[in-house]
């Protein structure tokens, strides 16, 4: 009885691991699957040891599929924004239909997306053809999520303008550096409240009112203003391995790492017209891991000298965009 306990556990084993992925109804074989644990385990009780393992592997069957459904269409506020925000002469497609499949790890099933995307089409301040591609795959799809895909896409093309024209270049020449970990964000001001930083609250209260597509015209953006006319700054994060254990060797690459990360800060307060807001955090590291650091903050073009306590830092962005935040 013995072996024909095994055998039958070695079939089903088998025959779930070569077909699951193949079968598309897996109710049939759930349903067999669980009528074979219960068969063993009535009629093969000395033999349980073995009964639990296909019940286990039941455990991990998807347990079907879902389907999402996004049918908002675009809001007519949405569309007027996208004309203040990309110019009158911006043309905007038709809602497209897309479908998006995957599996969800956490709740085991096959999952489908049906939802509408939308290419905006604009001229940029240089004349080059340009495009805004964003969906409805919101709960709520209104202007406020797309104007929130509007943030992003501003991000991300600022993002590759400084990466391109300055970063790749400012870090090209540094030595033991790590490319791979090392990088650049353009992002919104922080935004927290603290309850031992009273001006914490109307600093949030603050980017919760402000609104980028009040404010921004893409079709006018000059990269070299966005700091001046947006709650925006650059946060640049570089890790560096230090190639020597010898200390004097160390502080010599320690002092050209900072020579060469502040001339690409110079170039930016440069080309910024001396506006940059931005932080660059820069890691040493050995084989143990964190060796030392040294953080560079520019406030309107600016080094900014206390930033061992970076909310003191975060204040003076906000006062110097905002005004006062008594």
């Amino acid at each position: 009885m013995f072996y024909l306990v095994s055998i039958l556990v070695l079939i089903f084993c088998a025959f779930l691991f070569l077909f699951l992925k193949k079968i598309e109804n897996k109710g049939i074989l759930l349903i067999a699957g669980i009528f074979l644990v219960a068969y063993l385990l009535s009629n093969f009780g000395p033999f349980f040891p073995f009964s639990w393992f296909p019940g286990a592997l039941l455990l991990a069957l998807p347990r079907g599929s879902e389907t999402i459904r996004y049918e908002e269409d675009m809001p007519e506020a949405g569309k007027e924004m996208l004309r203040d925000c990309f110019g009158a002469d911006s043309v905007l497609s038709e809602g497209v239909k897309k479908e998006l499949q995957y599996f969800d790890e956490c709740d085991q099933v096959n999952v489908t997306v049906h939802y509408r995307e939308w290419t905006l089409s604009y001229k940029n301040a240089e004349g080059r053809d340009c495009t805004f591609v964003f969906d409805n795959r919101r709960w709520e799809f209104s202007e406020g999520s797309i104007e929130s895909d509007m943030k992003q896409y501003f991000s991300v093309l600022t993002e590759e303008f400084y990466r391109k024209n300055f970063w790749d270049k400012g870090v090209a020449g540094i030595s033991g550096i790590r490319e791979n970990d090392s990088t650049l964000y353009f992002q919104e001001y922080p935004s927290y409240v603290s309850p031992d930083m009273p001006k914490s609250r109307a600093m949030f209260d603050q980017m919760q009112q402000y609104s980028l597509a009040e404010s921004i015209d893409f079709t006018r953006l000059q990269y070299q203003e966005v700091f001046e006319k947006f709650p925006y700054m650059l946060h640049m994060v570089l890790y560096v391995d230090y190639e020597s254990g010898k200390e004097p060797e160390r502080e010599k690459q320690r002092q050209e790492t900072e020579r060469k990360v502040r001339q690409m800060t110079e170039e930016l307060i440069s080309y910024t017209g001396h506006t940059l807001n931005g932080v660059v955090n820069v890691t040493m590291m050995d084989e143990n891991g964190y060796a030392d650091a040294f953080t560079i903050a520019v406030v309107k073009g600016e080094y900014f000298g206390d930033t061992e306590d970076g909310r003191e830092y975060d204040i003076a962005l906000y006062e110097n965009f905002f005004g006062s935040l008594e």
